[in-house]
C-alpha cells in the first residue's frame, strides 16, 4: 500500500471515528467528548437500543452505507465501529 492510501485510509478512519463519535452523543444526550473510543458501545453514557438504532441510521446516512445487523452484536468498542465504516466507505469509494 503506499503512503498516499495509507494516508487516505488513516484520514478517512479518523472522519469516520468524528462521525461515530457525534451521532453516538447527538442520540445518548451527551457530549463527544464523553464518547470514548475505546469502550463499548453499550458503556456510552445514555445509550438505549432505540438511542443505538437511530445513531447507526445517522451513521449510515452521512457515510452512505449499510452496516449489517449481525456486525453491531459483534463491535466491542465505538473504535472498532469506526474503522468497520471507514472499511465499508473505502470499498464504496474503490480504494
Amino acid at each position: 500500500m503506499s503512503t498516499v492510501s495509507t494516508e487516505q485510509n488513516t484520514a478517512g478512519t479518523i472522519r469516520v471515528l468524528g462521525v461515530v463519535r457525534a451521532a453516538l452523543a447527538t442520540h445518548s444526550g451527551v457530549s463527544v467528548d464523553l464518547i470514548d473510543p475505546a469502550q463499548p458501545l453499550s458503556a456510552v453514557p445514555g445509550i438505549e437500543s432505540v438511542k443505538a438504532l437511530r445513531a447507526i441510521t445517522e451513521i449510515e446516512d452521512e457515510c452512505e452505507v449499510v452496516i449489517p445487523d449481525d456486525f453491531l452484536f459483534e463491535t466491542a468498542t465505538v473504535a472498532e465501529l469506526s474503522e468497520f465504516v471507514a472499511k465499508l466507505v473505502a470499498r464504496r469509494a474503490g480504494a
